[in-house]
């Protein structure tokens, strides 16, 4: 009984053995202390992450980049309406005040016979 245990054991053993080392050629991050393993396994991870966090960054600030240059042509674009917009109803207000005092003056002041400074 003894002898068969022993032989099983042996067995047991040079399987671990053998398994272990074709471990390290197939996986050569893979270490046989998984304090090692684990550790390189979480550096792996955090560098993927970041790289990808800073893509995600870059890529927010291209775009917010581009929504500022939106937004500033657009302000440019309303400044200059507005500023058309002012002047042409500077113009029609001129426009209209004389024609108002023409209008005033040729056909009020005739009619109202003290404001006639003729006499």
């Amino acid at each position: 009984m003894f002898l068969k245990l022993g032989v099983i054991g042996i067995i047991l053993v040079v399987g671990g053995i053998i398994f272990s080392s074709q471990i390290q050629e197939i996986f050569p991050n893979t270490s046989t202390d998984g304090i090692d393993s684990l550790k390189a396994d979480v550096n792996i991870m955090a560098t993927k992450s970041f790289e990808s966090a800073e893509q995600k960054i870059e890529s927010s600030v291209k775009q917010t980049e581009k929504l500022s240059e939106i937004g500033h042509q657009t302000i440019k674009k309303t400044e200059d309406a507005v500023e058309s917009s002012l002047e042409q109803a500077d113009s029609k207000l001129s426009e209209f005040k004389e024609n108002s005092s023409e209008y005033v003056e040729e056909n009020i002041t005739n009619k109202i016979p003290f404001l006639d400074s003729d006499e």
